[in-house]
């Protein structure tokens, strides 16, 4: 059996000759002595045990076997040599892949403007979203399954770093024909006696433990039904009137008919968001994730500050 871990750039001398039919040309090609070439492509041709050229006074020509043998090497150089390249990308941040988990909507907001100018800085990166709880997203980012992971509150987990990147303020989603779909806003105790739904996924246990301590703190146990549904269907069942719902600011930039979201009345009334990841994750891309994170909150930061707060925050989507 011939020896075939070859070095590439054997092949490459060997290539380079076929296709310009001279020892001397290839070698002024690759800025190498032609002496070197015709060196390299003899032991090259004592590797496989037979000739890939016939030698003659103006140059050389290809033999059969060497002719079939270098179209099937020139393609697995080819192979090598962009495996090579995707590698040194990955390595450099700038391709592979990159898990998120998320549960909160990306239909506005920080998250939206984050994948979105991810894709375009970075296209070779494959983003992998996973929608979950918070409880599950951070166990994901402690075993590695995921690379980063956004969820509410400060989060504390062992060898794990975490960075608040932002806040939303918390709106009640009610159907479009609710008595207090009217108001500009809405207090708890608007809502006191109301019936509630949650999902089971995603911000769904977030969402009713926030209700509990909300309600509970003015005397109120609150009616709460847990929905295995996603964010869409959750949606439509408040359009009929199966309960109210609470959201963040993020959900706003995607359309629910029959379906209205009023801003809670306390301004308090807003969640912070952060990012958590393992301090051992080596991912380059992830460094450059949590790069972008930190310019895009420091850019939203400033331009929060250079501006009044205007508007209400009312949307109505039916």
């Amino acid at each position: 059996m011939p020896d075939l871990t070859l070095d590439l750039r054997f092949l490459r001398y060997a290539i380079v000759t076929a296709e310009y039919g001279s020892f001397r040309r290839a070698a002024l090609v690759l800025g190498v002595p032609q002496s070197t070439v015709s060196r390299r492509v003899q032991l090259l041709e004592h590797r496989l045990g037979a000739r890939i050229f016939e030698r003659h006074h103006g140059g050389v020509r290809l033999t059969a076997g060497g002719e079939h043998f270098l179209k099937e090497a020139a393609a697995m150089a080819r192979g090598v040599q962009r495996a090579a390249d995707e590698m040194a990308a990955a390595r450099k941040g700038e391709a592979g892949s990159l898990k998120i988990g998320l549960f909160t909507s990306i239909s506005s907001g920080f998250l939206s403007e984050l994948l979105a100018e991810f894709r375009v800085k970075y296209p070779a990166i494959k983003l992998i979203l996973d929608e979950d709880t918070a409880e599950a997203n951070i166990a994901g980012a402690i075993s590695g399954r995921l690379d980063l992971a956004f969820v509410s509150g400060d989060p504390r987990a062992p060898n794990c770093i975490s960075k608040t990147f932002w806040q939303e303020r918390i709106y009640v989603v009610m159907s479009s024909d609710h008595p207090l779909a009217d108001q500009p806003t809405v207090c708890w105790d608007d809502i006191r006696h109301e019936d509630f739904i949650v999902s089971a996924g995603g911000p769904g246990p977030e969402i009713q433990d926030f209700l509990i301590k909300q309600l509970w703190a003015i005397g109120f146990r609150p009616s709460i039904v847990v929905h295995g549904v996603g964010r869409e269907n959750l949606m439509g069942l408040v359009a009929k009137r199966s309960g109210l719902s609470l959201t963040t600011e993020s959900s706003l930039g995607a359309i629910y008919t029959g379906v209205t979201f009023r801003p809670l009345a306390e301004v308090s009334d807003t969640v912070i968001m952060s990012g958590i990841w393992s301090s051992s994750n080596e991912n380059p891309a992830l460094k450059r994730a949590i790069e972008l994170c930190v310019r895009i909150a420091d850019d939203r930061r400033r331009t929060a500050r250079s501006r009044p707060n205007v508007g209400s925050g009312i949307i109505n989507n039916g």
